[in-house]
């Protein structure tokens, strides 16, 4: 279960890859997309400049009153009284020397000084107060006097790493995450090199951190720093290659294409690498091969490719095989789903993609063949693609009109999108619909049988359109329809995990309508039961997941931030 959930999540990383715009920026001769300063890199919360843009006021108040406890415990909250010095932003709604009252969490002196934020004035609405020094407040200042983007902006925050006021250095390292690479690389000469290689050597350094640092020095390194990044990704100490995707990023970078050697021997060819690192260095060719141009896409290819003789990992390269076009490998898939077992089974959906995505004439007849070994897979690819039978070519953007019929045959069935081929650019949508909605147009009269129908989605609900007489359903049971044997029924396509089935819950509906050509319809409501199997991995994996958040954010100084 667990591998085919990684599996999954590499190919869904895949795919959203393929639609991000491109930007242009050059640096050595790197043209970038459009993405973030630090693309290994993400914001941990909110900048102080989103809250200042969020909030109407935002002030430097001191503590002059504190509430006396009470033992009534259904007593309000206590406020305590605090007093403006500074007014940050906001003065035409609030002044120096104006008090007022908020709730206060912990104990301080009087005179202590915050941070205090608020909205909807006049009646005020103030934030919980967040203590802070004098270095912070005059942050505050300036940074609603830099332009609103930009890399002079950036320029600004550099000067705050690894600050010894730690609100302002995570601060600092949330307006690189979320600013566009292309500032980045135009700030170039402005970075301080020798500093950046010193917060890389220093061990107490967080992977976060290191990740922003080795991008920053692929931007502005020297061929010579090339030799510090070998030492550490030759090292295996856990703790020197710590950020290794972002580490082999910034060594292709500066090393260009005579580095990918060194990568594909170390991580890719040795199948007694751990995963987690064999991980890290796809990620890292997958930024080169979909966000700058310093190697070769063919060569980039020749190295993943590796993947496919260690099965338990091929699944996770197979769609970038499919996005960067290399259909030499069309052949190889296709054997490696016809030996596939039940061990090694999720490899099947991938190359089912792949075949979609192909726009050579034999990969539709492979789908085929391959549906007579496995439908489900099949089904379950084009569940996930979310595709109909189309045979346009999966680089051709151009949208086909599909023929509605005519209001004279209202029986000509709607011709669908094929199923072959589909732009891979089209993968995500559907992906996870709430709704599927079917027809299955049934005779005039009643056609009693029993044939159970399941219905297999991820989503929350099911609607059905059926043409049958009026009935009502009030009771839970399982919903039994059979259609005549001259009808086909259109199945759901298979979920990522095995079906069940649905159940009409109590006090739903069967409304039934008249259809244009004189049939009675029948519109049924189906919830689709949850599968139990997320719900017991996921629930306490995320409950295990935040307290391990809350604890480290308070070990770490965080705490008064994230609840501020």
């Amino acid at each position: 279960m667990l591998r085919s959930m990684i599996g999954i999540a590499s190919l869904l990383l895949a795919i959203a890859v393929l639609n991000v715009p491109r930007g242009v920026a050059a640096n050595n001769n790197v043209a970038s997309r459009s993405l973030t300063a630090c693309p290994f890199c993400s914001a941990v919360a909110m900048t102080f400049s989103d809250q200042l843009n969020s909030n109407d006021i935002a002030v430097v108040a001191k503590l002059i009153e504190i509430p006396p406890p009470s033992d009534d415990p259904n007593a309000d909250f206590p406020k305590a009284e605090f007093e403006i010095e500074q007014v940050l932003k906001g003065k035409k709604f609030v002044g120096e020397s104006m008090t007022f009252k908020t709730q206060l969490v912990g104990n301080y002196p009087i005179g202590q000084k915050f941070l205090v934020m608020g909205v909807d004035p006049p009646k005020v609405s103030w934030t919980t107060p967040m203590k802070a020094t004098d270095r912070v407040f005059k942050y505050l200042s300036d940074i609603q006097t830099l332009p609103e983007k930009g890399p002079e902006r950036l320029i600004f925050f550099q000067d705050f790493f690894e600050d010894k006021e730690s609100v302002l250095a995570f601060d600092a390292y949330d307006e690189f995450a979320q600013a566009p690479y292309e500032d980045l690389i135009a700030m170039k000469d402005q970075m301080d090199r020798e500093k950046i290689i010193g917060w890389i050597n220093n061990p107490e350094t967080s992977v976060s951190r290191r990740r922003l640092y080795f991008t920053m020095l692929g931007v502005c390194g020297k061929p010579e720093d090339t030799k510090l990044l070998e030492d550490l990704i030759n090292s295996g100490s856990r703790k020197k290659r710590a950020g290794l995707d972002a580490l082999i990023a910034c060594y292709l970078t500066l090393k260009g294409e005579a580095g990918v050697d060194l990568i594909e021997k170390t991580f890719l060819e040795d199948q007694e690498v751990d995963y987690v690192d064999t991980l890290a260095a796809v990620s890292a060719l997958r930024f080169h091969g979909t966000e700058v141009e310093v190697i070769p896409k063919k060569r980039i290819v020749v190295a993943i490719r590796h993947l496919l003789d260690r099965p338990k990992m091929a699944d996770m390269i197979i769609p970038d095989l499919a996005r960067w076009k290399d259909w030499s490998v069309m052949e190889r898939l296709v054997q490696m789903f016809k030996d596939a077992d039940s061990d090694s089974n999720w490899l099947r959906v991938p190359v089912i993609t792949y075949l979609r995505a192909c726009p050579k004439p034999e990969a539709k007849q492979y789908i085929e063949e391959l549906r007579k070994i496995d439908p489900e897979s099949v089904q379950r690819a084009d569940f996930f693609l979310g595709v109909g039978d189309s045979d346009d070519d999966w680089d051709n953007e151009e949208e086909k009109d599909t023929e509605t019929p005519s209001e004279e045959e209202p029986e000509k069935k709607t011709s669908e999108p094929s199923k072959s081929n589909l732009p891979i650019s089209e993968f995500q949508s559907n992906t996870f619909a709430s709704q599927v909605v079917r027809k299955i147009p049934l005779p005039q009269e009643p056609v009693k049988t029993s044939i159970t129908s399941t219905f297999a989605t991820p989503a929350d609900a099911l609607a059905e359109e059926i043409d049958y007489p009026i009935t009502t359903i009030t009771e839970t049971q399982t919903l039994l329809i059979a259609p005549p044997e001259d009808i086909e029924l259109v199945k759901a396509p298979a979920p990522l995990n095995p079906p069940r089935e649905a159940f009409v819950t109590q006090g739903q509906d069967v409304t039934i309508s008249g259809s244009e050509s004189g049939q009675p319809t029948a519109t049924v409501a189906a919830v689709v039961t949850p599968n139990l199997t997320w719900q017991i991995l996921l629930i306490p994996l995320a409950f295990s997941i935040a307290i391990f958040i809350l604890l480290w954010t308070v070990v770490n100084g965080w705490f008064e931030r994230l609840i501020f």
